[in-house]
């Protein structure tokens, strides 16, 4: 994919833009070369000076908590950084996968507005008003619930300071926010423009699936992504709780409503995977379904009589075994994006947090 099109139908993350404002893509240039990804060294800094530095002064020093004694502490820097890699990954295989499909192909002729459509998974307005609510909400909990002043006890002031200022509203929130935004809209708005432009199967495709594996594997992977961090979340906040006796936790063990927003959260991923899958079965299903009528009229077309089965009733025989040609190999092509593979993958991802979030009992 050149960059050309890749700067077409690739958005440009707001952490990217944070990392560039701060001067990372010229030092990782510098550092490691034209091709070194500013963004990753950025929020490997930033999340370096907070674990690496402040954290271990506190235990070291003030005897302070620190993930030295809770290593749950570390799912959130380790949410951040799979954040960040999910979060390249699915706006990179958004703009290889349109390319895929044909939006570039002339012999598709997509109308100039349809093809303008495809041009970025989410606006930026879009981005930057879910990352500005996302720091209200993140700012509402810490000072409403969490409060300042019981952080600083356990923390202490630099930590915290540094935290709320640095790591929070420039790495943490905005990688987690839009890569929230980023997977919804894969889940929703990419099976609505894949219908409203009308493109067809690829009937002669080798893995016999149209031409959309690259989509399938997005809805997929972005999936992996969404399960991945919801895994580590639970064990942020469940770990203490399990490893009481090895673990220790400043904070208090989560109580029910914990479950309930689990539940609802993993509920949003398992409605919005089904969604996208169904939406994107119905399109390739209506496509086959489409060409089969066609090659059932013109094998019509190359009979005597249609309800006759005797090899004498052909009256075209070269219009027949081409049609009789395209037939298998449409019959051949599937309706769903996905592998048998890939259906038990997603059906693995699908029952695991749900599993852990029944199984695992926390205090009453």
């Amino acid at each position: 994919m050149s960059e050309a099109v890749r700067g077409r139908y690739r958005d440009t993350l707001l952490i990217e833009r944070i990392a560039e404002l701060a001067g990372f893509d010229h030092l990782a240039t510098w550092l490691f070369g034209s091709a070194a990804y500013g963004s990753y060294l950025f929020v490997a800094v930033g999340l370096l000076i907070e674990y690496g530095l402040f954290d271990v002064y506190n235990y070291l020093v003030t005897g302070k908590s620190s993930f030295i004694t809770s290593p749950n502490a570390l799912a959130i820097p380790a949410m951040t950084v799979l954040g960040l890699v999910g979060l390249r990954y699915i706006h990179d295989e958004y703009a290889r996968a349109v390319v895929s499909l044909g939006i570039e192909d002339e012999h598709v002729g997509l109308d100039r507005d349809v093809r303008r459509n495809f041009e970025g998974l989410v606006s930026f307005r879009v981005r930057l008003g879910a990352y500005a609510l996302a720091l209200v909400c993140y700012y509402a909990f810490v000072t409403l619930v969490l409060g300042i002043p019981e952080l600083v006890e356990i923390s202490g002031i630099g930590l915290v300071l540094y935290a709320q200022l640095v790591t929070f509203p420039l790495i943490i929130v905005p990688v987690l926010t839009e890569l929230a935004v980023s997977y919804v809209a894969v889940h929703v708005l990419v099976p609505r423009r894949l219908k409203n432009a009308d493109l067809g199967l690829f009937f002669y495709d080798p893995r016999n699936l149209g031409g959309f594996e690259p989509i399938g594997e997005l809805l997929k992977r972005s999936y992996y992504i969404y399960t991945a961090i919801l895994l580590l979340w639970f064990l942020q906040t469940h770990a203490p709780v399990l490893l009481a006796s090895v673990v220790d936790s400043p904070y208090p063990a989560p109580g029910p409503i914990f479950q309930v927003v689990l539940s609802g959260i993993w509920f949003v991923g398992v409605v919005t995977i089904g969604y996208s899958m169904f939406r994107i079965h119905r399109l390739m299903k209506s496509k086959k379904e489409a060409r089969l009528r066609t090659l059932e009229a013109e094998i019509k077309d190359a009979l005597a009589d249609p309800y006759d089965a005797t090899p004498t009733n052909i009256d075209d025989r070269a219009k027949y075994d081409n049609a009789q040609e395209s037939l298998e190999q449409v019959k051949r092509t599937k309706t769903y994006p996905t592998t048998f593979t890939m259906w038990s993958q997603i059906f693995l991802s699908v029952l695991l947090p749900q599993a852990l979030n029944m199984v695992v009992k926390l205090p009453q």
